[in-house]
C-alpha cells in the first residue's frame, strides 16, 4: 500500500531494471529498449525488466522516463 496517493496522471506500478536510473510506464518502452541495446553494445550486462510500485521506484531515487512521462515533474 502506498503511503500517499499516486499523483494524477501517473500509474501505481512502473517498470525498472537493476542497471537503470529511471522508471517506465510500460515494459515495452522504446527508450528502455534502446537503453538495453546500448548497454549490450557496450558489453554490459542486461538486467530483466521488473514491475515495481511507483513509490518504490521514486524511493530508490529513480527519475521518470522522459519518453513515458513527458509531462511529469516530481513534487
Amino acid at each position: 500500500m502506498d503511503c500517499a496517493p499516486v499523483p494524477e496522471g501517473l500509474v501505481k506500478f512502473v517498470y525498472v531494471t537493476a542497471g537503470g536510473e529511471v522508471f517506465h510506464r510500460s515494459s515495452a518502452c522504446k527508450a528502455l529498449d534502446e537503453g538495453q541495446e546500448y548497454a549490450l553494445d557496450l558489453g554490459m550486462k542486461i538486467h530483466p525488466r521488473r514491475r515495481v510500485a511507483l513509490a518504490e521506484a521514486v524511493g530508490e531515487g529513480r527519475g521518470a522516463c522522459a519518453y513515458c512521462f513527458g509531462d511529469y515533474r516530481p513534487a
